[in-house]
């Protein structure tokens, strides 16, 4: 066996010993639950949920304050105990804690909608993988039977030049050219298919020597299994636009927390003294006194409070400026996005149907060509033409799907 022969083969065994068999749609679901990224994106969400519950907290609990400080001998000499407990609970604080708990509700929010972007850029880059490897799965199959037919030419040329049976050297050298190009051309395909699927496979959270097959895709299937896409009539209704709509919001709350520090803070304290220190006798004594007081504090900053206040503004005013223009142009890529579906679906169809014919003439022309009726370059020429049909028809495929990934993720 040549040397040639021999590492084609290995490429060919670490691609071909698949096991599992992988779809599209189980690619996109396992992109949705396992990839790296978006198990992180779940964690953000958890992270502001916690955050929601903790300004909730806040927002009904009120701090309480247990005391006990003295020095060292005093608590030698009196023991260590509770001296005092106290709970601050505010009546009036320009509504930032309110206004703190619904920011931390957008926070959450907002963390979702992230969440389902993530999940589309990853199914993105999923999907690409996908295509990928089947592409250049097929481009080797191609020239395989490429190989193969130049090899039969190959041997009859080379037999006839060794009889003398007027065969130019030059004839079998070009056949040998073109045989050699071909072998080149599939170490290239089968490494980038072998590349290919071990990015999709880190992609879905499984190692990389993991033994899967892809399942080709079938345009058809998939549009059926689809059923009717609903149309969205508003872009404010969309997980772009509830997502734009949301930044506003944060932006509003910022600046109702910034404005609360304009105001005093109005508060009652309860508390309950257990004991207290007697300044005659320097000793502690048991009082159990409850009280209850009225406060108010202000902070005066100088002037940079209203500097903050008028930054919040400057912000509040770009996020509605952002969400106007964003908006219109959700709306344009939503009257558009549907209609780019429906032709890439008549498109893949079409290819589709000239993939068949390109199949069918290759087939007539590998028997042509083994009985001499045609040259070399005219076979060569059949064969470059389906191998760029088929890159065209994955092609199509991965955008019609992306196409429709991205109008089920961002436009429902």
């Amino acid at each position: 066996m040549r040397k040639g022969s021999l590492l084609m083969g290995i490429l060919v065994l670490s691609l071909g010993a698949y096991s599992q068999e992988l779809g599209l749609e189980e690619i996109l679901k396992r992109v949705e639950t396992n990839n790296p990224e978006i198990r992180v994106k779940e964690l953000d969400v958890k992270i502001k949920e916690k955050g929601k519950k903790k300004a909730f907290r806040n927002l009904i609990l009120p701090p309480v304050t247990i005391e006990s400080e003295n020095d060292w001998e005093t608590a030698k000499n009196e023991g260590f105990g509770f001296e005092k407990i106290e709970a601050t609970i505010p009546l009036f604080q320009g509504g930032k804690m309110m206004n703190t708990y619904k920011k931390s509700k957008s926070e959450l929010e907002l963390s979702k909608a992230e969440k389902i972007l993530a999940v589309y850029s990853w199914q993105e880059a999923g999907v690409d993988a996908y295509f990928s490897t089947l592409n250049y799965k097929k481009q080797r199959e191609i020239t395989d039977l490429t190989i193969a037919a130049l090899q039969k030419q190959r041997n009859r040329l080379s037999g006839l030049y060794k009889e003398n049976k007027m065969i130019a050297k030059s004839e079998v050298l070009k056949v040998e050219a073109d045989l050699e190009n071909n072998r080149a051309l599939n170490f290239e395909n089968a490494q980038k298919e072998r590349a290919s699927k071990e990015v999709l496979m880190q992609l879905l959270g499984y190692d990389l020597d993991r033994q899967v097959t892809l399942e080709e895709f079938n345009t058809v299937n998939y549009l059926n299994s689809l059923g009717d896409i609903k149309k969205v009539k508003n872009p404010k209704d969309t997980t772009l636009g509830k997502k734009e709509s949301l930044m506003v919001d944060l932006a509003e709350y910022d600046l109702k927390i910034t404005k609360a520090d304009l105001y005093p803070v109005v508060y009652i304290k309860p508390s309950h003294r257990f004991k207290e220190e007697n300044l005659d006798t320097n000793k502690y004594e048991t009082v159990n006194e409850g009280r209850v007081e009225l406060g108010i504090t202000y902070t005066f900053a100088w002037g940079a409070t209203l500097d903050s206040v008028d930054q919040s503004e400057y912000k509040l005013d770009q996020a509605r400026i952002m969400y106007d223009n964003n908006i219109q142009g959700i709306e344009l890529d939503m009257r558009n996005k549907l209609g780019e579906i429906e032709s890439l679906a008549g498109q893949s169809e079409a290819q589709k149907k000239r993939l068949e014919l390109l199949r069918e003439n290759l087939k007539i022309d590998n028997l042509r060509y083994d009985n001499e009726l045609v040259t070399t370059f005219d076979y060569l020429n059949s064969v470059n033409q389906l191998r760029t049909a088929e890159e065209d028809y994955y092609k199509l495929q991965r955008t019609l799907v992306l196409a429709v990934i991205e109008y089920e993720n961002l436009y429902k």
